[in-house]
C-alpha cells in the first residue's frame, strides 16, 4: 500500500517587537489607559465647543496616543500650524496644542457668516485672525484643565502663539506624549495634537502613579478629588444605539437589490434589542414611543465579562 504523504505541522509564528533602547517607553499601559479616559472626556467636549462654533454638528474622538522624542515631533508638524504653548505655575514642563490653520481659518469664515463648509488651502493667520482663534481656544484651556481635574489640580496661566515649528524652543532631552484628536467635518478628516512632556506628565500624574499605576490613585481620594470625579461623571456624554439587527448577504445579493427588496434579520420581533454604549454592548431592552418620540425600554444590564477569567 501507498503511504500517502504526512502534512507538515504548522510552527507557531512568534511576534518579535522592536525596542528602542535610545528611547525607553517610559510610560505603564495603566498611565496610556488614563490618558486615553482623560482625552476621551476632552474629545467629547471639544466636540461641544467646535460644534457650536461651526453651527453645524462635528464629530471629535481620540484618535492615537504615542511616545516620541520632542524632535520627532516637531518634524511631524506642518508649516504653518496655529502653535500654542501652555505654561502652569504649578507644573514645570511643556503642554502643547496644534491646529490646522485651515481649520482655523474655516471657524473664522463660519464665525463671520460664510454659509460654506470647505476648507481652503493651508496659510499662515494674520494677526487679527490669531486674536480671533484665541478666544476659542480659551475654551480649549478651560477644557484641558477640566479634563485633568478628576486626577490633578493646577492652572494654565500663559498661552503664546507660534506658526513655524522650527520656532518652538522645547526640551530637546525629555521625551513626550503626542495625543492625536481627529475631527470629522462631514466631509473631512483634520486632526489636533496635543503633546506633553515627560516632566509635565511625572508632576501631573504624580510620581506613586508613574510607578504603580492609576490602581493606587483611587484608594486615596481627597474630598476635593471625589467632587471633581463626580463633575466629570455628570458632565460625561455617552453615545446609546439600539441595535436593530443585523444580516449577512453575500456581494452578488447586495450588487443585485432592487426597490421592494427585503432583508431578513437574525433579530426576533419578540426578543429585547442589543443596545450599544459608546459603541460597547452594555444593555438590552424593547423598542417603542414615548410621548410621540421613539424609544426603548430597559430590559437588562449586560455585565462585562473578565478575559483573564477566561483563560
Amino acid at each position: 500500500m501507498e503511504q500517502l504523504p504526512t502534512r507538515p505541522v504548522p510552527r507557531k509564528v512568534k511576534y518579535v517587537e522592536s525596542y528602542d533602547f535610545k528611547q525607553p517607553k517610559l510610560f505603564s499601559k495603566e498611565i496610556m489607559r488614563t490618558l486615553r479616559l482623560i482625552h476621551d472626556s476632552l474629545a467629547r467636549n471639544l466636540s461641544r465647543i467646535i460644534s457650536n462654533t461651526l453651527r453645524y454638528k462635528v464629530d471629535v474622538s481620540l484618535k492615537d496616543i504615542i511616545q516620541q522624542s520632542t524632535p520627532e515631533f516637531i518634524q511631524g508638524i506642518y508649516s504653518p500650524s496655529a502653535i500654542y504653548m501652555f505654561k502652569s505655575d504649578d507644573i514645570v514642563g511643556d503642554l502643547v496644542t496644534v491646529l490646522p490653520t485651515e481649520l482655523c481659518i474655516h471657524i473664522i469664515e463660519r464665525q463671520s457668516g460664510g454659509p460654506s463648509k470647505e476648507l481652503g488651502d493651508p496659510r499662515a493667520l494674520t494677526q487679527i485672525e490669531e486674536k480671533i482663534i484665541k478666544r476659542l481656544m480659551k475654551h480649549v484651556q478651560s477644557e484641558i484643565v477640566s479634563a485633568w481635574e478628576p486626577y490633578t489640580d493646577f492652572t494654565l496661566n500663559s498661552m503664546n502663539f507660534e506658526s513655524k515649528p522650527e520656532n518652538l524652543h522645547l526640551g530637546a532631552v525629555d521625551p513626550t506624549i503626542s495625543v492625536s484628536i481627529n475631527v470629522d467635518l462631514e466631509h473631512i478628516h483634520k486632526e489636533i495634537l496635543f503633546s506633553y512632556s515627560y516632566s509635565f506628565l511625572k508632576k501631573a500624574l504624580n510620581d506613586i502613579l508613574m510607578d504603580s499605576g492609576i490602581r493606587g490613585r483611587t484608594e486615596f481620594l481627597s474630598s476635593d478629588e471625589y467632587e471633581g470625579y463626580l463633575r466629570t461623571i455628570k458632565d460625561a456624554n455617552a453615545r446609546i444605539q439600539p441595535l436593530l439587527g443585523t444580516a449577512h448577504i453575500s456581494l452578488h445579493d447586495l450588487l443585485n437589490l432592487k426597490e421592494g427588496d427585503i432583508i431578513p434579520l437574525k433579530q426576533k420581533c419578540d426578543e429585547p434589542l442589543e443596545v450599544r454604549v459608546n459603541g460597547v454592548k452594555k444593555l438590552s431592552a424593547y423598542p417603542g414611543t414615548r410621548q410621540g418620540h421613539r424609544a426603548i425600554k430597559v430590559f437588562e444590564f449586560i455585565e462585562e465579562i473578565n478575559e483573564q477569567e477566561l483563560v
